[in-house]
């Protein structure tokens, strides 16, 4: 693993952290804050959020509505396209619990996605200016679902 793959992978793995212990403060310290419109594509929003107002708003009302995070990152590819600017991508499973009335019991829900992101090398070390998170398309999650559960009823034999 290269030396700018380890420091971007670390890099996720704080920002997911940060997103599952709701740290917004923590999440936002890992974006160029000097990016005047930074773009945030949570797979859910119908609008890219450009800029702080919105992302800020946006990382507001998740604390809200959402009680539990829990995230895991895969096959993380990194690679610099010019100096001091790198393209990552990976997938991502989230399983989250939705904040319901106290006497209404929450079924976690999750989802498979697929994320992009530039990042810029600043003083401080690689930062966010862009992320689009990309849900995977209904049939090839059924298609993964139906084969996990098909090769755990009938495992291969070695």
């Amino acid at each position: 693993m290269t030396s700018l793959q380890t420091e971007i992978t670390y890099l996720i793995t704080l920002y997911v952290g940060y997103s599952e212990s709701m740290d917004f403060a923590g999440k936002k310290a890992l974006w160029d804050a000097d990016d005047p419109a930074p773009l945030l594509m949570p797979e859910e929003a119908h609008d890219p959020l450009v800029g702080w107002d919105a992302i800020d708003a946006y990382w507001s009302k998740s604390r809200v509505v959402m009680e539990k995070l829990k995230s895991r990152t895969a096959n993380h590819f990194v690679r610099e396209i010019d100096e001091g600017l790198a393209l990552a991508t990976y997938d991502m499973r989230w399983v989250a619990t939705m904040a319901e009335p106290k006497d209404v019991p929450s079924k976690p829900i999750a989802a498979d996605v697929r994320v992009t992101a530039l990042l810029r090398k600043k003083p401080e070390g690689w930062r966010f200016f862009h992320l689009m998170e990309g849900p995977i398309d209904l049939m090839a999650m059924a298609r993964e679902a139906y084969g996990r559960k098909g090769r755990a009823l009938f495992p291969t034999e070695a």
